[in-house]
């Protein structure tokens, strides 16, 4: 049994110091996640929180087998999206806030002109993107979730989420110029 199953094992059992484990866990990748999506912190720390309560409040019901991640990912998102609804003193809508985020690379990757430059292409490229294609690039290639999530998380079907990700590659080949640009932005990817 892994650790992250005996921890979710214990939050059923009502175990507190599990459910504070799995916290420390990942509070701080869903912190990032919520960051895209708004500069407000105290609604990031709110939605992070919520997540956290539910998952207590809904433990003895819990049915996660496994993709523990993708579940708190998911709940998150959720909550995140509910508050930023209710802040902004709107009914339900499907339109999502605007997602944004930066690139990071390694600093090994840094190390040469060349990189910072290809960096700064790829940003500008991905900020004339729309919100959903920066968000489905990101969970696919930096969050590294399959598409069956993506669409799970997005409330896509899996077919959308395969043609989402065909134009968002499609645009930022077009923006990248050519098959050069479009060579290094796949290694850039991968990277």
């Amino acid at each position: 049994m892994s650790g992250e199953q005996s921890l979710w094992d214990g939050i059923r059992e009502s175990h507190v110091n599990s459910l504070e484990a799995l916290y420390l866990q990942y509070n701080e990748e869903l912190y990032g996640y919520g960051r895209k999506f708004t500069s407000d912190m105290h609604l990031v720390e709110d939605a992070v929180q919520e997540t956290f309560i539910s998952l207590w409040k809904y433990r003895q019901s819990l049915q996660v087998k496994s993709g523990y991640s993708f579940y708190l990912l998911k709940s998150f998102r959720n909550h995140l999206f509910r508050l930023l609804k209710s802040r902004a003193n709107t009914t339900y809508t499907d339109e999502q806030p605007e997602f944004h985020f930066e690139i990071g690379m390694d600093s090994h990757l840094i190390a040469g002109e060349e990189q910072a430059i290809l960096k700064k292409k790829v940003q500008e490229a991905l900020i004339q993107l729309t919100s959903k294609q920066r968000e489905i690039i990101y969970l696919r290639f930096f969050e590294g979730l399959s598409f069956e999530e993506i669409a799970d998380l997005m409330n896509m079907q899996v077919r959308g989420t395969y043609k989402l990700t065909a134009r968002a590659l499609a645009a930022l080949k077009e923006l990248m110029g050519g098959a050069a640009g479009t060579a290094l932005l796949l290694a850039f990817l991968k990277g």
